[in-house]
């Protein structure tokens, strides 16, 4: 049987909220996901990375929206690895921009973060740019949205 996460990251990989933030914000996400079978925030002791599981299907330049061959990105991954994910700082092959792999355009997308809220089959396909703005507001921070499939 299948799964669909909804995944909510702060924009700042090394971005973690108070106690209360956190609270807030898991309240916030089930009041967004109330069918969800399943609702958590996670926190990671260092930046991770937040996929996007069976949704993959590839990662371009944010600067000249070249695909990016995979291996590359592979390689890429386990030289920031190296760092536990501490330096995401990459310059891309295909137009020699510096940007770093958070900020890649991941289709569909994904991120970094040490903090995750996650409703599991959420019961929902979309989420408004008013809800991920009532979201940020719960957090303290902005957000970006995964949907994950597994």
């Amino acid at each position: 049987m299948s799964t669909n996460l909804l995944r909510l990251i702060p924009t700042d990989p090394a971005w973690t909220p108070s106690e209360r933030a956190a609270g807030d914000a898991l309240a916030a996400l089930r009041d967004l996901a109330p069918g969800a079978s399943a609702t958590e925030a996670v926190r990671h002791d260092d930046v991770t990375f937040v996929d996007q599981g069976a949704n993959f299907e590839a990662v371009r330049c944010p600067a000249c929206g070249v695909q990016l061959e995979i291996e590359w990105w592979q390689g890429a991954m386990e030289a920031a690895w190296t760092s536990r994910f501490a330096d995401l700082e990459v310059r891309v092959p295909c137009c020699a921009a510096s940007t770093s792999l958070n900020d890649l355009d991941y289709v569909w997308p994904a991120g970094f973060a040490r903090f995750v809220l996650e409703a599991r089959d959420p019961e929902r396909d979309e989420v408004t740019s008013e809800e991920l703005d009532r979201m940020a507001a719960a957090l303290g921070h902005p957000v970006r949205l995964i949907w994950a499939h597994y």
